[in-house]
């Protein structure tokens, strides 16, 4: 059944739980096959999340990054295999019949609006981190096609980082020209995803810093390893009748 405005951010259902585990590791493989022949795609810096979570017992995080294509979820579940995560969403994504099921199944969790949404959201990736170490959120807050800008992040993630007191890991997609194969080049940048260093809250005073902060380190990220933005396409549209609201 798909979520609907006002439920648990998080199923609690242990079947639905299972069925959960089962969905992710058999589709996020497949998909990243697909991710990476469209792509070409890479990924540096695994080895931090593995020296993260052997730092302490129960260590949990938030992961942000640049919202860049459509399958950015899929990336940033393959880079974290074999471990998996929640990854927030529009809520009236999750809201569609049959799709939000699916997506849930996957791991999506809805941010939620209006009333008591921010209260609800902490509470959401609280419960969240209690099951899978990583909470995935893109502060962008809008996909932007092959951006190689970031764009202003939202403060929300950085909020919860503070309050429940666990650090934000970076990750930066960067986009670089493709190869050419006897004269052919694809219509479609070669993809590059880089985990970088946890940074912790009590670093900065307050949210905003935070999230200023990060956002310039995933830009110096992008500009250090040489992303181009050739390929930028703009904000990416929402669907009528999925994500549009």
């Amino acid at each position: 059944m798909a979520y609907k405005k006002g439920d648990s951010l998080i199923k609690k259902n242990p079947l639905f739980v299972l069925a959960c585990h089962m969905t992710f590791y058999f589709v996020i493989p497949i998909a990243w096959v697909l991710f990476f022949s469209l792509y070409r795609a890479s990924i540096k810096g695994r080895s931090k999340i593995k020296t993260f979570l052997k730092s302490k017992k129960n260590a949990r995080a938030i992961i942000v990054s640049n919202h860049t294509t459509f399958f950015d979820p899929i990336l940033t579940s393959a880079a974290i295999l074999p471990y998996c995560m929640y990854h927030t969403l529009l809520e009236a994504t999750v809201c569609t019949p049959v799709l939000g099921t699916f997506i849930q199944l996957l791991g999506g969790m809805p941010v939620p609006r209006g009333k008591n949404s921010t209260e609800r959201f902490t509470q959401g990736i609280k419960l969240a981190l209690t099951k899978r170490p990583f909470v995935h959120v893109y502060p962008e807050g809008e996909c932007f096609v092959h951006n190689q800008n970031v764009q202003k992040f939202h403060r929300g993630a950085f909020l919860v980082s503070k309050e429940l007191d666990i650090p934000v890991i970076p990750t930066a997609t960067v986009f670089k020209e493709p190869i050419s194969i006897l004269g052919w080049k694809s219509r479609r940048p070669r993809a590059e995803f880089h985990i970088l260093s946890p940074i912790y809250p009590s670093e900065f005073e307050n949210e905003k810093d935070f999230a200023t902060f990060v956002q310039n380190k995933i830009q110096e990220e992008i500009n250090k390893n040489g992303g181009i933005n050739t390929y930028f396409k703009g904000k990416m549209e929402r669907i009528g009748g999925i994500n549009a609201e």
